[in-house]
């Protein structure tokens, strides 16, 4: 998998990993319609942990083994996973033994073992350019994963660039990976989620909506009030809808799902209908 970013994920990973997530909705008895709606949940809960994990990552700072000026940038910019991984390719470079093949800036580069014997693993050809600052490794690491190499840190390392060039930090695994405009390997704008902005503002205004009903529903010169107060801003926003048609030819925004919830229905003494089944 070359032409993605999956940090070193194997395919098999990737399938093993989703199979996983969809398995306990696979049944016999599903139809289509009962397994999209099971599919959504596992969309939004995969969702609802990365934002946690957003949140979280604000939180806490990343664990810097070595006050070292790249390490510190890169502290800074990357995701926590991201730079546990930047880090580790880091101290790697440390064991790294370099030899310069021409006045070209190119470069054998080996990692030296931290096993009994300290054999070298298979050395790596980098192209070295001080000017754009660039360090292009044979194994390609950079372009599989989107972190660069202990071989090519080395080598920047070894034309004095002390602090990790920016075309080397991919937005997409740095903390403002949400904002702007991320584009994919190819060039393309990826768009993230294209209803999380309207339901992000539907669940808004549902939240006042219902406080103010909650809260008026017991006077009734009050509930008078917010009718007349709905029936009057209701035709404004009709007429903004109509006046834009961009509003409504966008596929993306739809009419929200609107369930019952059990307390309401149980505070207005309403119950379900419930089926009964023929003998």
């Amino acid at each position: 998998m070359r032409d993605v970013f999956t940090l070193g994920m194997r395919s098999t990973q990737l399938s093993e990993s989703f199979n996983s997530d969809i398995k306990y909705y696979l049944k016999s008895d599903f139809d289509s319609i009962r397994f999209l709606k099971h599919f959504e949940r596992v969309v939004q809960r995969k969702r609802n942990n990365e934002l946690n994990e957003k949140f979280e990552s604000r939180k806490k700072e990343p664990r810097i083994r070595s006050r070292i000026p790249m390490l510190l940038q890169a502290g800074k910019l990357y995701i926590a996973p991201i730079f546990e991984a930047f880090q580790a390719e880091y101290e790697r470079s440390m064991a790294v033994s370099v030899r310069k093949l021409n006045e070209n800036n190119t470069y054998t580069v080996a990692i030296v073992r931290s096993n009994s014997d300290f054999s070298s693993e298979k050395e790596c050809i980098v192209v070295g350019n001080p000017l754009e600052q660039t360090a292009l490794c044979s194994c390609e690491q950079f372009n599989k994963t989107g972190v660069l190499c202990s071989h090519g840190l080395k080598v920047l390392d070894k034309m004095n660039i002390k602090l990790l060039p920016n075309h080397y930090v991919l937005k997409r695994w740095t903390r403002e990976a949400r904002y702007g405009i991320i584009q994919d390997n190819k060039g393309r704008s990826i768009i993230e989620n294209p209803k999380l902005d309207a339901m992000l503002r539907y669940k808004t205004m549902s939240h006042k909506f219902l406080n103010l009903a909650y809260q008026a529903a017991s006077f009734p010169e009050c509930c008078i009030l917010m009718d007349n107060a709905l029936d009057c801003h209701g035709k404004q926003i009709e007429k903004r809808v109509s006046a834009s048609g961009s509003i409504l030819c966008d596929p993306y925004i739809v009419q929200p799902e609107v369930q019952q919830d059990e307390d309401l229905l149980s505070a207005a003494h309403l119950k379900k209908k419930e089926v009964q089944q023929k003998n």
